[in-house]
Order: structure tokens, then sequence, then C-alpha cells
């Protein structure tokens, strides 16, 4: 969930004076604000974050003790305490007893992370830590010395909160860990999802078909239905290695346009995937077997890029003498020189080398800055002056230019990035209940 602006620390503080709030509220607000640093970093910084404040009231400080040993650390009352302090700015109405439970398991699960990721050999250095520090202090519109001097208002000490944060970027490298070992997603899985969402993402869509039907309507036996099936999938592998969309005993059905709310759901799943000229699988309905061909399209989600074929001659030489050398060439191609030739005898980028100079389709973005102002805008087939870059001098020429569809493309990385983020979700919390049930936990107050 995006998390909305909020406004700087300093600003809080002074709203929090002026409406005398108490330290608890205040401890709350100060702690809220630092979720606005980084979403995915932050989002429960909230609920875990274990600073103790200088302003605890002396009583509460005599009844310090040992809340639960957890292997080899221990979890401390105060800490507890302090905890279900904030846990009931966040849940008003639920009973204190119930909140300091909650406190307590949520201390013991940071106390377990904290250990593995020690085991597993994952350090924060001061570097990263300083840097993440500073940013929060720069989201807040507040200098580090100003930070400090609004924390330690409020009675928190900084090298506490110092030391949370390194807790904090620990357990968040541990996540990424686990979930680089738990991260698979089958293809079959991004299919799914999309088909699931198919009327959603082609709300707006109007789609020109050709429909090729082998009839197995209902009533019939299972061998006819199977050999029915059987066919529709032969067919549908020659007609993929032929142009004509038909076959003899068969003809094809021309839909003309149809609106997406027009189609059955079956025709709106496979249409999710499939681009402009593409042959569907095979998809079933209560007439028999169906294989459609995707004419035209207009409207719906489009993705439209650039992409580029285009070829150069590299010089690894930055300096001047690498220029003059390039503009030899260049000068040799506007003669009538063949930039095949030229590029497999003089170019420093042996892989395109080899094909004459060749990049292949690509995107302009997938260049580098100077190198793709060029494919953009250059004439095709013009032969373009020396263009400098990281790698030496270029001579590139443009061969050809087309808009591509990548819709298809954003919307699997999209599905992908959906499942992956549950996946890896559900898997860590699955393996953190392991490692706790592994764990040696002693609890020494009652609840």
């Amino acid at each position: 969930m995006e998390i909305k602006q909020i406004i700087s620390l300093k600003t809080k503080y002074m709203d929090m004076k002026n409406k005398n709030l108490n330290t608890t509220s205040m401890i709350f607000l100060i702690m809220k604000s630092f979720v606005s640093f980084e979403v995915a970093f932050f989002s429960f910084l909230l609920s875990t974050l274990l600073v103790i404040s200088q302003s605890a009231n002396a009583a509460e400080q005599s009844l310090d003790r040992i809340a639960a040993v957890v292997n080899n650390d221990i979890v401390m009352l105060s800490s507890v305490l302090q905890q279900a302090k904030r846990l009931k700015a966040v849940f008003p109405d639920s009973a204190d007893k119930k909140l300091i439970k909650r406190a307590l398991e949520q201390l013991v699960l940071v106390k377990i992370q904290i250990q593995r990721a020690r085991e597993l050999g994952i350090t924060i250095d001061d570097v990263m830590l300083n840097r993440t520090i500073e940013g929060i202090a720069t989201k807040n519109k507040l200098s580090l010395a100003d930070f400090k001097k609004a924390l330690q208002r409020e009675g928190f000490e900084y090298s506490t909160f110092r030391e949370e944060i390194r807790n904090r970027l620990m357990i968040d490298a541990l996540k990424q860990r686990q979930s680089r070992i738990h991260s698979k997603i089958s293809e079959q899985e991004v299919t799914d999802l999309i088909f699931s969402q198919a009327t959603k993402l082609n709300k707006d869509a109007e789609y020109h078909l050709q429909d090729i039907l082998i009839p197995a309507p209902n009533g019939i036996s299972l061998a006819q239905f199977n050999s029915a099936r059987k066919q529709s999938q032969q067919l549908r592998q020659q007609l993929l290695k032929q142009k004509d969309f038909a076959t003899d005993g068969l003809s094809s059905n021309d839909l003309s346009w149809k609106k997406s709310d027009e189609l059955p759901l079956a025709y709106r799943r496979v249409l999710s995937l499939m681009g402009v000229g593409e042959i569907s699988p095979v998809v079933h309905d209560s007439k028999g077997f169906h294989i459609l061909k995707l004419v035209e399209k207009r409207g719906g989600s489009n993705n439209l890029q650039v992409q580029v074929n285009a070829r150069h001659i590299l010089i690894a030489d930055r300096s001047n003498k690498g220029r003059q050398k390039a503009n030899k060439l260049r000068q040799q191609l506007l003669s009538g020189g063949d930039f095949a030739t030229l590029a497999t005898i003089n170019s420093a980028d042996t892989n395109s080398a080899i094909n004459g100079g060749e990049l292949g389709w690509s995107s302009p973005s997938s260049y580098v800055p100077a190198f793709a102002s060029i494919v953009k805008t250059a004439p095709i087939k013009a032969i373009s002056k020396p263009v400098k870059t990281e790698f030496g001098w270029h001579i590139i020429q443009v061969l050809e230019r087309k808009m591509v569809d990548k819709s298809r493309e954003a919307l699997r990385a999209s599905a992908r990035a959906i499942l992956s983020k549950k996946k890896n979700k559900n898997d860590y919390e699955t393996w953190l209940q392991g490692i706790r049930d592994e764990a040696f936990i002693e609890y020494r107050i009652k609840l």
C-alpha cells in the first residue's frame, strides 16, 4: 500500500508541543514519520523498533527484568512494555494483556531473525547504516544534527536507534536472501494469473478474428471427443507452419470486428497474450475446439515501443587519435566502402564485428545515452559522424526502425512481480515459523 507524504518531523514536534500530547503519542508520531523513508523497508518499523525511551517513568524501570530468553539472547520487560505502548496507539481498543503478549512475540521474532542473519554472515557496515539514517533525516527535511536533537528531545538514545536501524537492515537482507532461494515462478502460474484477469485487461479492446472450428458438440462419445481434440491440436501445428489460415475440409470463419464483451470468456483469455497475426492455442467451448487468428486489434492496453536494427564500428580509443581514425573510416563509407567489411576488419566490438557490425533489433534505451540518441533520430541508412561514448568512438548506421507492441511482455512482467511478492511473503513466513520452532525460547513472564 502506498504511504502518503507526511510533514516533516520538526513540524510534527511543534504541533505535539502545542497540543500538549503525552510522551507515548509523541513517540508514536515520530516513529510513524520514519515510515516515509522507504515503504518496502520501513512498513513495519513501527511494530518492531525496540528503542527504549529515556523518559520512561521510574516505576517502570524498577520493574525491568528478563521477559524471555531466545537462544543465547534475552528480551527485557521494559522493551516489551515500550512496544506495547506503541501498539496501543495503533490498536487503542485492544486489551493491555493482549497487546503485551503481541509485543513480546514480535520482539522474540526480531531476535530470532537477527540471530539467523548473523549465522549466515549478513552484516551491515557503517557506510550503509549512515546513508540510511541520513536518508530518514532528509525525508523528514532535517539535517542529521537536527534529527539527533529531535530524538533526544523525545528521550530516544541515538546510539540505540542506530543499532535498531542496523537490525532492520539485517532483517531486510535476510528476507532478500530467502526470496532469491524460493523465488521460482512458473510460466504457467504467470499465464493463469493473466487469464484470471482477462475481462478487466481486455475491457476496452476490439478484435478482428478468424476462427476455425472442429465440431465436438455436447452428447458425443468420449472417443469422438478425444478424436476432435487430437485433430484440433494437429491442425494448429499445421497452421503455425503455413502462411494461409485455412485447411482442407475446414474453412475459417471471419468474425469481423468484435468488442471484448461480445466474445466468450475463453476467447478473451487467450487474446490477453496474443499479438496481431498470431494463432491461438486450442480453445474449447460447447461447440467444439476453436483455433483463432488475431487479424487486427484496436483499443485496450497498448505499450508501443521503438525498436531499431542498427550496426556500428567501434574505435576503442577515446582520444583525438581515435576520432581521426573514425573520421577516416566514415569517409571510406561515404565513398562507397562496404560497412560490413570495414566493421569486420576495424571494429573493437568483436561480438558485433563478426556480423558486419550488426547489433540486431533492440530498444534505444538499452544503449548508453549518446549512442541511444543517434539510433532514435538518425535517418535510415545514414552514416553518422563519430559519436563518443565511454567505450570509444562509434560510427553508426540505422538499418531499420519500427514500433513494437510490448504489452504482452509488460503484462507478463507485472504478473510475475505480483506472484513473486505473494510467494516470497508466504515462503518467508513459513520459513520464519520453521526457525522459530527450532529456537530455544523460555518465557519468564506469565501472560
